[in-house]
């Protein structure tokens, strides 16, 4: 899995795409409302306190988005921390519920979720009336992963304004996230059909007709949110899956790498532009660098066995035999239940590192817990499962094995390895003739 579905910088409000003289990636807020612009005419609105993350700047002016980008004059918005303080004197001066929103959605970008909540509940307690107050909190609610709640608070706005479209969007992502991809797609459906310019519901459904398998549909809702709001990362990672599952290997690859310079830190992308690489295989040594550094990005709650498994695949290829057997055998140790690090340990020592008894048996034994695992088999499976019978000398079960992993190859991909693997099964079956001939002539 190469990403999970849903970027945050914070909720709604803050959200945007990455993470004075203003500077990409710098988050600013704005003092007062104000509008995003676009050749002279306003595309969307935007109130005091929002948190926006900067994507580019020109003289005067910084671009910036919430699904709908626009330039907003620089000298209109401060930097977090300053805004921070800014808001908390207001809030300790009156009562306004507008400066307890805009406080709320401060803190919970900086990572005060629980400060957050309380001042955008404190905000939604002093309103007069709910309309704009519910939305950020559910928002707010999503950032802590709180989807249960966040369902419950954007159903409650949608009984206010059944047409508000953050609530839309906020619930269909809140639904995606617990999995109920129906009602997900229903409630942005809704959206899109109120916001059509709008990139937010446009990415999301996009990767959940993705996992849905209706590629077509979601290429095309991932194309008009990049073409939308070109600077979102999330997008480009999401069109970069879409690629890659439909064996568009090289707009994968430029998606990924755009999605890299946007978030230089983002590990999901970083994985799977080293993913692309390796799948062509013109530039290995990049995919070895890109795994390497997720690997090194990797938060500890993590898990990255299949990082190392990547890294140690790469690393067998390009000759790196011991380094590989290390990085395969930190993925076992840190996911044993990753079989396709065990399938690719057992391919190296069946057939690169010293082929002693030892380690014959120990790829034996890889194989095994592979083949006794549940899930279907890959072609990495099969072909390991080959190599091991053919370093055991039994080529007939080397030759069946390696025609079940050419069969999964050509279902599955990737493309490259069709001749490799052509080649092993040609090397299997002169070992069974020259075994053959000898005998005839014995």
């Amino acid at each position: 899995m190469l990403v999970r579905v849903f970027l945050l910088s914070a909720c709604f409000l803050s959200y945007v795409l990455l993470t004075s003289a203003r500077e990409p990636g710098e988050l600013v807020v704005p003092k007062q409302r104000v509008s995003l612009r676009v050749s002279g005419q306003a595309v969307d609105h935007v109130g005091a306190g929002q948190v926006l993350r900067v994507l580019t700047v020109n003289d005067t002016s910084l671009w910036v988005s919430r699904g709908r980008p626009g330039w907003v004059d620089a000298s209109s918005v401060m930097p977090l921390d300053e805004a921070k303080e800014f808001f908390e004197k207001r809030v300790s001066s009156n009562t306004e519920p507008q400066d307890f929103l805009a406080l709320g959605s401060i803190m919970i970008a900086i990572g005060e979720h629980e400060k957050g909540i309380a001042d955008l509940k404190k905000a939604l307690e002093l309103a007069t009336d709910a309309r704009g107050y519910l939305e950020p909190l559910g928002f707010a609610q999503l950032a802590t992963n709180d989807e249960p709640s966040a369902i419950e608070t954007f159903s409650k706005a949608l009984l206010n304004e059944t047409e508000s479209v953050p609530a839309l969007m906020g619930r269909g992502l809140a639904y995606y996230q617990v999995g109920q991809l129906e009602n997900s797609r229903l409630d942005l459906e809704r959206a899109i059909a109120l916001e059509p310019k709008h990139a937010f519901p446009r990415k999301y459904l996009g990767a959940l007709l993705h996992d849905m398998g209706t590629l077509e549909r979601a290429e095309e809702h991932l194309d008009a949110a990049a073409k939308i709001d070109g600077y979102d990362a999330f997008t480009r990672k999401a069109l970069g899956r879409l690629y890659y599952d439909m064996g568009k290997y090289s707009e994968a690859l430029r998606e990924f790498a755009i999605a890299v310079k946007l978030a230089p830190k983002d590990v999901e992308s970083i994985t799977g532009r080293g993913v692309i690489r390796h799948s062509i295989g013109t530039n290995l040594d990049g995919a070895e660098a890109d795994f390497k550094l997720a690997i090194q990005l990797s938060d500890d709650s993590e898990n990255p066995g299949y990082l190392w498994s990547n890294l140690g695949q790469v690393q067998m290829e390009v000759g790196k035999f011991a380094d590989a057997f290390n990085s395969l055998t930190k993925a076992i140790k840190v996911d044993p239940t990753f079989m396709e690090a065990r399938s690719h340990r057992a391919q190296l020592l069946a057939t690169q590192l010293p082929n002693d008894l030892k380690r014959i048996e120990q790829a034996k034994g890889d194989v095994q817990i592979v083949f006794q695992s549940p899930g279907p088999r890959t072609f990495w499976d099969y072909r390991a499962l080959a190599a091991v019978n053919a370093a055991l000398g039994d080529y007939e079960r080397a030759v069946k094995y390696q025609g079940h992993a050419e069969k999964a190859l050509r279902k599955s991909g990737p493309k490259r390895f069709q001749a490799p693997a052509s080649q092993t099964m040609s090397e299997f079956l002169s070992f069974i003739e020259d075994h053959s001939a000898a005998e005839r002539n014995h």
